[in-house]
């Protein structure tokens, strides 16, 4: 069941990932649509070559990191409730086998999906009560792509410790205009 949660964690990244403001500027994913299901697998995750046209970054802190974890998974049933991932799949089923289970219980739980949270290269850049941002961020600590771009987009957390890996944007191919898929 939390190796289900993961991988449902996974395809709502791809699947709530935000969009430009206007819908003719299509979507900021790299991946064609018709691909998504097939690539929300935790390897798109596990790479600094990030699947969006642009993106904005910045690599966290060890602190920042478990923040995101704790907002993506939360240590308590009463934090999970304060937070808005309601559209997710994924967290829904996350609250309610956290309700259904001990404290110890669910401890044990979050330690399984740390360790896997760990192994991936980014995450989105989490707020309280939303899983993406894409507004424009200042700071020194952030980067943008394709470099000299101007800000926005999706707002990536990076792993501390993939801090030495370039962060790249992956391209897929895409279907032509004639294309009947």
């Amino acid at each position: 069941r939390i190796a289900k949660i993961f991988e449902q964690f996974i395809l709502d990244i791809i699947e709530e990932a935000p969009n430009p403001k206007s819908v003719r500027d299509g979507s900021y994913l790299s991946i064609p649509s018709r691909m998504r299901n097939e690539l929300a697998r935790p390897e798109l995750l596990q790479t600094a070559d990030l699947p969006f046209t642009m993106a904005q970054y910045c690599v966290c802190t060890d602190k920042q990191w478990a923040l995101h974890f704790n907002r993506i998974f939360p240590e308590t049933i009463e934090d999970a409730k304060r937070q808005n991932f309601g559209r997710c799949t994924y967290y829904t089923n996350y609250v309610a086998l956290a309700g259904a289970i001990t404290k110890k219980s669910l401890t044990r739980v979050r330690i399984v999906l740390r360790t896997e949270f760990d192994k991936l290269a980014w995450v989105p850049y989490t707020r309280t009560d939303r899983l993406w941002s894409s507004g424009k961020i200042q700071g020194p600590e952030w980067k943008m792509l394709p470099r000299g771009a101007d800000r926005g987009g999706p707002a990536i957390a990076i792993n501390p410790q993939r801090r030495r890996e370039p962060v790249t944007l992956r391209v897929f191919d895409q279907p032509g205009e004639g294309d009947s898929e």
